[in-house]
């Protein structure tokens, strides 16, 4: 096509505080996770086939979003540079632009918050510290790794409910326990593998990222507000990355998952805590997604076989046609993530983003093409 015509028209930039001013002089510390990621901002866009509201009058969405914002003091803040340097939020009614569209349509129906906010910064390192922990030294290697900058294309994959019914079924004796994410991560690792050399010793490694707020033997809660996520390595041979080993990658991936415990988890925050400087400052943040390819797990949002993403409804039983989702500051080898679908039961949406040479053989790879996705192309194609 010649001429490309934006789908989405920007109609206004809705900017608000709450119904009632922050105490003066609050803050909000963040954790050494926090600190860590500081390189990637996630942007989540919830589209709706049709506007609830009737018209573009700003009116009624001030009041739901004011009275969500008494919730979220911290979000109406700013960064700043606290003691001794590090990052913390200044909580100073500045407002918001951009918010958790499930509590604000909660709110706006006037129900009550499923999951309220829980701020807390408690998350940090242990008294008797142990870094000896394989997550502990792959957070090491991500902290030094070096990304080549190449042009990174983006496309999303939809699958049906009856096709990942029905991969289960083919794998169930070699991973009764398979989730949807077990199979969708090993498909696309596998088909991603056959794009790229492999590195060390004739082998594909596959960085898989997993929410660890209900690992820990005291969970934390889903309205947690901060980072709960975990990065840990999975390697395996060329020879276990043909088409007939999917069952072995989908219960070695399925292992390696159920395998991360507190320990592993709470480790990478004793390493980050080893490594403040002077004075206590956190060491810089460095790049997570993207120098090995990564592949994150959104199974944490989806209960039973609802998906929480699209509970975002302003009116009752109109749940948004699409969500979208983008990881600011990936490149090097790519991501992958594996996200709920508006289909929901074991339905699923991958949002795959890859060199774009690679990107465009990916969307010819007939191991994919097999589960008959609906595609979306967008982001350099």
């Amino acid at each position: 096509m010649s001429e490309q015509r934006n789908r989405v028209n920007m109609h206004f930039k809705l900017t608000t505080v709450s119904s009632k001013p922050v105490e003066p002089g609050k803050t909000h510390l963040l954790t050494p996770l926090d600190q860590a990621t500081g390189q990637h901002s996630l942007h989540l866009v919830f589209y709706y086939e049709k506007n609830s509201f009737g018209s573009f009058d700003l009116d009624p969405l001030r009041v739901s979003l004011s009275k969500t914002l008494l919730l979220y003091p911290s979000v109406m803040g700013r960064l700043i540079r606290g003691e001794p340097g590090n990052w913390e939020v200044k909580c100073n009614d500045a407002g918001v632009g951009v918010l958790r569209a499930k509590t604000w349509t909660e709110v706006h129906r006037q129900e009550a918050i499923t999951n309220p906010p829980v701020f807390s910064s408690a998350l940090h390192g242990r008294a008797v510290p142990n870094t000896d922990t394989k997550s502990a030294k792959y957070y090491v290697t991500m902290s030094i790794a070096q990304a080549p900058l190449v042009k990174m294309a983006s496309t999303t994959f939809k699958f049906s409910n009856l096709v990942i019914k029905q991969c289960l079924s083919e794998i169930h004796v070699n991973c009764p326990d398979a989730t949807p994410f077990d199979l969708l991560a090993a498909i696309f690792w596998m088909s991603v593998a056959h794009l790229k050399v492999p590195k060390h010793e004739h082998t594909h490694s596959l960085s898989i990222c997993i929410d660890f707020k209900r690992l820990l033997k005291e969970p934390l809660p889903y309205g947690y507000f901060g980072n709960a996520l975990h990065f840990s390595l999975l390697s395996l041979g060329e020879k276990d990355m043909i088409p007939d080993e999917l069952g072995h990658v989908v219960d070695v991936v399925h292992g390696h998952s159920v395998g991360i415990k507190e320990d592993k988890i709470l480790s990478v925050v004793d390493w980050l805590e080893s490594e403040k400087g002077e004075g206590g400052r956190y060491a810089p943040p460095f790049r997570m997604y993207g120098p090995e390819l990564t592949c994150v797990n959104m199974e944490h949002m989806i209960n039973g076989d609802r998906s929480l993403i699209y509970a975002a409804m302003f009116e009752d039983n109109v749940q948004p046609a699409y969500v979208a989702c983008h990881v600011e500051n990936v490149d090097g080898e790519g991501l992958i993530m594996v996200m709920p679908s508006p289909e929901e039961g074991l339905a699923r949406t991958v949002m795959v983003t890859l060199p774009k040479e690679e990107m465009v053989k990916l969307c010819e790879d007939k191991a994919i093409l097999r589960l008959e996705p609906t595609m979306l192309l967008s982001g350099g194609l």
